[in-house]
């Protein structure tokens, strides 16, 4: 379209008002008056928003030598030059965080002049000061604000705008082209229509946006006479075409092979040509995700749809015409509508799911009851619940763990339709469970300990814990072992139990096996310590030690058989040698010991209990507690001798090297095992010896003690380096 004349400019009334204002200018200063200054520089309108505000610019005051400046003074037209208001609006200067900040620019008030009915035209003058005296400038030029009017074109479909130029009243016409724009709805954005030429008289143009029912929304730009800033005009809009039918309402959104499946309602009209979907976004605005040419379809499955694994939300607008680039132009569309989209997890380490789900908001007479239902091994679905309309979580107990289970909800809305949510699959895992170890041995170490071993299952691949249990006999309880062991691949675990007395009591054990849950899935067999007991025979000259223990059954291959173990010492670290073999259904040994009189006389003795090989020819054994007994010391002293070196009877208890001894114990180091100390009827010592390899031949010093009675004290170690004592009384007598 061409550009014509909206209205025609009177410089008349220009010249009059110029005659008005230069009248007020010389009748309102009461201080001095210094030269004249040049006026404000008014350079653009913009900014007219919905409430009828426009806002005026000019350029920053720049002061001439000293002068400073005191205000800008504004008043406002119509196009024919009529004051709109009596008031001259004064603009000052501002003081903002300690600053002086100049003004160049003024918001009109939307209570005073609307921009959106009709352009504005300001004039402006400026007071400065410098030394006292006041100076007032000229009045600038007028500028206005660009006003649109738009209206219904005589042809179908088309809209008349019209608009004026900035300086309309100024007579210049050095702007740049004028710029119509219209608003697109889909993108929000202004879209060029047309360039115009430039003119003090605006210009007009019919645009033909096309037939459909649309809301058309337009505004004019124009660059500044000074080629920076620019002129926005109000924006004008009109609602051209024919409304037919109502909006569609969706009465519910299924979710169907992860896609979402719209349904709505609508009757159509004569002129319905068919439907357009839209997916609701979060900003607020939609998108076209299908287009139904049938004004009879009710449904829509979208096939670009994500409702398995969000929610989605969808509105639908019908249409009754067809633009000229052959898109459909829809009227409204009806309110969005959500999925009921599920969330489904597995509560770790139950057959419990924890199902949530998100509200139908908009679904068409809102939501009776919720229905959550499960599918196990792609059986029937089977409803778990009937929830209320306002419920949006439930716990599902007794899962299948060994089937794939699925989860959906169906919500039952107040018109009787049904809306099915998204499927969600739930994987429920639970670890494996390993064989059940095997308790190998329970042995004991030493007086306040046990050693445990327990294997575990070769072929679990998942990691298990195990847990050593001790009975308890008094509150018949098992008490656990800390810590616990986790084992995978049949590693072996150990563990020792501490703070024991295994010379007194028997002790029991078990382990269990923990999966990743904390839930107990195997055990192990029962095993006990063997607790060893031995007694010296009291027979008078029987030398034999008695051994008797409790029986071993913690081989899971059952008991081959006993070993007997013995030693002389009651050192640690010294290991027993083999004494007997006994069959496993025999707990006793005697030992006989009468031959040992060489020996220190003390016996340690321990029990191994051996396991029937398995088929890899591997032996178990589990050990008792040591016992050691000692014997008494067998030292024969006599009580009278004849030391006249006839060869019989000469020494004192034996000869050299024939000590009548047995039973006795080492030395301890440099200390001796045996002291003897002779000391006559007054007391008197005559003979001290600390080896039985020292006896005394009746003599002191070389000659013959007197015949007669004295006391032998005889003191000797036993095995367990205990000292063991004799006094007797010794009769020297003399010989044949």
């Amino acid at each position: 379209m061409t550009s014509q004349p909206s209205f025609t400019p009177q410089p008349s009334l220009t010249r009059a008002c110029a005659g008005m204002l230069l009248a007020w200018v010389t009748l309102t200063p009461s201080a001095p008056v210094a030269a004249q200054l040049p006026p404000p520089n008014l350079t653009h309108v913009n900014n007219v928003n919905a409430a009828g505000n426009a806002t005026l610019h000019w350029d920053v005051f720049s002061p001439v030598g000293n002068e400073e400046f005191l205000q800008n003074e504004i008043k406002v037209f119509d196009l024919q030059t009529n004051p709109l208001s009596n008031q001259w609006h004064i603009i000052t200067s501002e003081i903002i965080n300690g600053n002086l900040i100049l003004p160049t620019g003024w918001v009109m008030p939307s209570f005073l002049y609307d921009a959106n009915q009709l352009a504005h035209c300001y004039v402006g003058i400026q007071k400065t000061e410098e030394n006292g005296a006041v100076s007032v400038s000229d009045m600038s030029g007028f500028l206005c604000s660009i006003h649109v009017d738009i209206s219904e074109g005589a042809s179908p479909g088309t809209v008349n705008l019209v608009w004026n130029s900035p300086y309309a009243l100024s007579g210049e016409a050095a702007g740049g082209p004028f710029i119509l724009e219209r608003l697109n709805e889909s993108t929000a954005e202004w879209d060029p229509v047309a360039d115009l030429p430039d003119g003090v008289f605006g210009a007009s143009f019919t645009d033909n946006p096309g037939p459909c029912v649309q809301a058309l929304v337009y505004r004019v730009r124009q660059m500044a006479s000074n080629g920076e800033d620019e002129h926005v005009s109000n924006v004008a809009n009109l609602v051209v075409g024919t409304v037919g039918g109502e909006t569609p309402v969706v009465s519910h959104v299924d979710v169907a092979s992860g896609l979402a499946h719209v349904h709505w309602t609508f009757e159509p009209a004569e002129e319905t040509l068919g439907y357009m979907v839209y997916k609701c976004l979060g900003n607020g605005s939609g998108a076209i995700v299908g287009t139904i040419d049938d004004p009879d379809a009710s449904d829509l499955v979208i096939s670009t749809s994500l409702a398995a694994t969000e929610q989605e939300s969808y509105q639908v607008a019908a249409y009754d015409c067809v633009d000229d680039d052959g898109m459909p132009n829809p009227s409204g569309a009806g309110d969005c509508v959500r999925t009921v989209f599920l969330e489904a997890n597995q509560v770790p380490c139950t057959d419990r799911a924890l199902l949530a789900w998100g509200y139908p908001v908009g679904m068409a007479g809102d939501v009776d009851q919720f229905i959550p239902q499960v599918r196990e091994g792609g059986g029937d679905w089977v409803s778990l619940d009937t929830l209320s309309g306002t419920a949006q979580t439930t716990v599902h107990e007794g899962a299948a763990l060994d089937l794939m289970v699925e989860y959906r909800v169906l919500a039952v809305g107040g018109d009787a339709q049904t809306a099915t949510s998204n499927l969600v699959e739930v994987s429920f895992e639970y670890p494996d469970a390993p064989e059940a170890p095997v308790m190998k041995r329970v042995s004991v170490l030493d007086k306040g300990s046990v050693e445990l071993v327990l294997a575990t299952d070769p072929l679990a691949q998942e990691v298990a814990i195990y847990e050593f249990q001790r009975w308890n006999e008094v509150d018949s309880t098992w008490i656990p072992l800390t810590p616990k062991y986790p084992s995978s691949l049949g590693f072996p675990v150990n563990h020792t139990d501490l703070g024991l007395n295994t010379d007194e009591f028997q002790y029991r054990y078990r382990a269990v096996a923990y999966n990743g849950c904390e839930a107990v899935v195997g055990e192990s067999q029962e095993a006990e310590t063997i607790l060893l007991r031995a007694f010296r025979s009291t027979t008078p000259g029987m030398y034999e030690n008695s051994l008797v223990w409790t029986p071993y059954d913690g081989f899971k291959n059952g008991l081959d058989r006993y070993e007997v173990l013995r030693k002389e010492t009651t050192d640690a670290n010294v290991l027993g040698q083999p004494l007997a073999t006994v069959i496993a259904i025999q707990e006793t040994h005697e030992d006989e010991v009468g031959d040992e009189f060489d020996s220190p006389g003390t016996f340690c003795y321990q029990v191994l209990a051996l396991e029937v090989p398995d088929s890899s020819e591997t032996m178990q054994g589990s050990a008792s507690n040591w016992v050691c007994l000692t014997e008494d010391p067998i030292v024969w002293i006599p009580s009278a001798f004849t030391p006249n070196q006839d060869q019989t009877n000469d020494w004192f208890p034996w000869p050299p090297g024939q000590a009548q001894v047995g039973f006795l114990g080492r030395p301890q180091g440099d200390n001796p095992n045996f002291k003897m100390d002779i000391v006559s009827r007054w007391g008197t010592s005559v003979f001290s010896s600390q080896s039985i390899d020292d006896p005394w031949n009746g003599r002191v010093g070389g000659r013959m003690v007197e015949q007669g009675l004295y006391i032998a004290h005889v003191q000797y170690l036993d095995g367990a380096g205990s000292w063991r004592s004799q006094t007797v009384p010794l009769t020297i007598l003399p010989g044949k």
